[in-house]
Order: structure tokens, then sequence, then C-alpha cells
């Protein structure tokens, strides 16, 4: 994969929470979401605004968290995160990752109930979505090879 920032989202039907790293991939940053104006369109649906946001960020990468049941199968959910994420490699030209997203929203919520922010921002829509996004991101990093997402010799 090309150096620079890399891109994760949580994929949703209301929303896709979104994250990225800075060039280096060392951090990985909550970086809002997308709202899905049509939960009835398809998974393959990628919306404008994603789209856009892809042309401006200009990752070299993309994870998408696949929710996978907690015996590993892939759902109705995962199937339709798995399509999604082909529809949009081929809407913006940018590899996709899958990943694993088990439990990603659970800890996102326990995230952001240590930072101990007012209820209403706990609440913010779409908080634990980015949140969600930002984990699975980070945890991508730690676990590719060489650090930093950037494979070693790259």
């Amino acid at each position: 994969m090309p150096r620079g920032r890399l891109m994760a989202l949580d994929y949703g039907r209301r929303r896709i929470g979104v994250a990225v790293t800075d060039p280096t991939r060392t951090i990985a940053a909550p970086h809002g979401v997308v709202e899905r104006s049509n939960r009835r369109a398809p998974g393959t649906a990628v919306p404008d605004a994603l789209t856009e946001l892809v042309a401006k960020l200009e990752p070299a990468g993309i994870l998408v968290g696949i929710p996978f049941s907690m015996d590993g199968t892939a759902g109705e959910m995962a199937q339709e995160a798995r399509a999604f994420a082909q529809a949009l490699e081929d809407a913006t030209g940018v590899r996709t990752i899958e990943w694993d997203e088990r439990l990603s929203t659970a800890r996102a919520e326990r995230e952001i109930l240590r930072m101990d922010l007012p209820r209403g921002r706990r609440r913010q829509k779409g908080r634990t979505d980015e949140m969600a996004a930002s984990l699975m991101l980070s945890a991508y990093l730690r676990s590719a090879p060489g650090g930093g997402g950037v494979p070693p010799g790259t």
C-alpha cells in the first residue's frame, strides 16, 4: 500500500463514522460522520459526501469495519458492509481493507464515558460512530508490520 494517511469507516445504514490518520500514520483521530440521506438505499450506494471527503483527504487506503457475528460468521450487515466496501473502492479508486469490527461500538461507548464529557456531548449524533472508526484504525495501526501501518522497506 502506498504511503500516506489512512481512513477508517464504521459503516451504518443511518450514518458512517469516519476516522483518519496523519500522513505518517502515527495517530488515528475521529473525523466526524457522513449522514446517509436514504436509509433504504442499497448498501452499495456510496454517499456523495463520502466520495468528496475521500477526494479531499486523499487516503492511501480505507479501512471498512465489517460487523461479523460473535461466532465469526458474516451475517446480513457484514455482507452489506462488504458490498459497500467494494462499491466505495470502485467509486473512488482507493483500496479498501476489511477489518473485523466486532464490539467496536461497545468499546467506543466505554471510551466516550471515560472522557467524562457532559451528557449532551456524549449523546451527540455520530460521536459513537466516529469513535468506533477511530478505535478500529488505531487497532489496525498497532497490528501492521513495521508499525504505523507502513510495511517495512516501502
